[in-house]
């Protein structure tokens, strides 16, 4: 940090120039002294060592000289309290960290000595209360979503040589949650955006189970997303079929009793104008949860059984009546996924009720009416070839890959054992992030 009265000498900006041609010769000479065949590497690991500080000090001039300008304008200030003028008492240093490093900034400091209010002028006008900057709180709260908060601290320090403890960028992301869910929540922003998006309602949930100080618990997860109708496909086509991306997507997650998290369903089903009725498609597992929720929020929609779920069922029991591998289970299992795909519960229905009538263990007869049961439950959501000659969804992946490649990675992966609060904030940043509201919000709140 320059001195007073050096910054009355020198402008900022001669300043800044002088550094930058310092910072270019020093550039060449470590081009120039770099041996044969590494020029690059080594230019390159100049600009980003030397290079962060020479923004840094770029950002601190500048700041300072705004902060100089506006003090001269504002002479000291009368006491709110008992409107006596309040004592000059001389210039602070203030330390903000920020995305560049550490910035010092020097701010006049005023006091009222009957009322014992001391002031920085400068501190709100310039948004400085904070020790910690927005664009670093984004970077740290980024890094943290993705690995622990020990490993986003090391990430920060390799990629900007910021150091932040990880119990610093524990309480920084611990801090934004709330923030973040209460912009995600109000923001027209997502709304509009989501409307905007053409394609058809697709809606999906699913839950995991994450380690608490209360014992195993599940993080349900719910996705409302819209995907623009694919080509007819036949039943057979269903594994090789390329679907259209998904074009929007509005991801929620929290470790919740049904009841609570079927709330918040209802309040997205509203602040997304969904109507109860219409071209909604609902995709998930056999959990009742599930389809209660599906069932109370936007009423008979069009439901589908995951796919992948329903033929694991099936392969569960061909493994229990022929032996896992052999030929017989095989052609059980290219004959009962045909019948599935081709013509849902009622075909199915004619290969259960052929195999009942012959004679089994009692574990393969349990087994066969456990399969019966479940497939019976869902009969409604096994129209697997209307739904692919329309060119829609089968699967209910898009929630799997959330609760596994995004809530369950960062949640389970160091086995660590969240407190419920805590786990459901960091469950809040990994949903906007996988729902891609995250630039929107930082956008928007910088």
């Amino acid at each position: 940090m320059r001195k007073r009265n050096e910054r009355s000498e020198q402008t900022a900006k001669e300043y800044f120039l002088e550094q930058a041609a310092a910072y270019f010769d020093e550039m060449k000479i470590a081009a120039a002294n770099a041996p044969h065949g590494k020029i690059f590497d080594h230019v390159e690991a100049f600009v980003l060592s030397q290079g962060r500080e020479f923004l840094r000090q770029s950002m601190e001039t500048t700041l300072q000289e705004q902060i100089d300008e506006f003090e001269k304008k504002k002479e000291t200030t009368l006491c709110p309290k008992c409107h006596q003028k309040k004592r000059h008492g001389g210039y602070r240093p203030k330390d903000r960290i920020s995305a560049a490093g550490k910035v010092t900034l020097e701010r006049r400091y005023d006091e009222c000595l009957p009322c014992h209010l001391p002031e920085h002028i400068a501190d709100q006008h310039f948004g400085l209360e904070s020790r910690y900057s927005r664009g670093l709180c984004r970077l740290a709260v980024f890094a943290a979503a993705n690995e622990s908060y020990r490993k986003g601290s090391e990430a920060l320090e390799e990629f900007l040589g910021i150091k932040l403890s990880h119990n610093t960028v524990r309480e920084l992301c611990q801090q934004e949650a709330p923030k973040i869910e209460k912009w995600y929540q109000t923001s027209s922003t997502v709304r509009e955006d989501f409307k905007q998006t053409p394609g058809v309602v697709e809606v999906t949930t699913d839950g995991t189970i994450v380690n608490t100080t209360e014992g195993p618990r599940e993080v349900k997860v719910g996705i409302i997303s819209k995907r623009e109708l694919g080509e007819s496909a036949l039943p057979e086509q269903w594994a090789d079929r390329k679907l259209p991306s998904i074009g929007a997507s509005i991801a929620f997650a929290a470790v919740e009793e049904k009841e609570q998290f079927q709330k918040r369903f209802h309040y997205w089903r509203r602040h997304l104008c969904l109507g109860s009725t219409g071209d909604i498609s609902a995709l998930g597992d056999g959990a009742v949860w599930i389809w209660s929720i599906i069932l109370l929020v936007f009423g008979k929609v069009r439901g589908c059984l995951d796919i992948y779920h329903a033929l694991e069922h099936l392969s569960n029991t061909g493994k229990v009546l022929y032996g896992e591998g052999t030929e017989k289970y095989e052609e059980w299992q290219e004959a009962a996924k045909k019948d599935l795909l081709e013509g849902g519960f009622e075909l199915i229905e004619q290969r259960l009720s052929r195999l009942e009538k012959e004679k089994w263990e009692e574990r393969q007869a349990e087994s066969l009416r456990l399969l019966r049961g479940y497939l019976e439950n869902n009969r409604e959501r096994l129209k697997y070839r209307e739904r692919l000659a329309e060119g829609r969804s089968i699967g209910s992946g898009q929630v799997e890959g959330a609760c596994k490649n995004l809530i369950g990675k960062r949640l389970k992966q160091t086995w660590a054992e969240w407190q419920v609060e805590n786990l459901n904030r960091m469950a809040i940043i990994c949903a906007v992030r996988y729902g891609e509201q995250w630039k929107n919000y930082w956008k928007q709140t910088m």
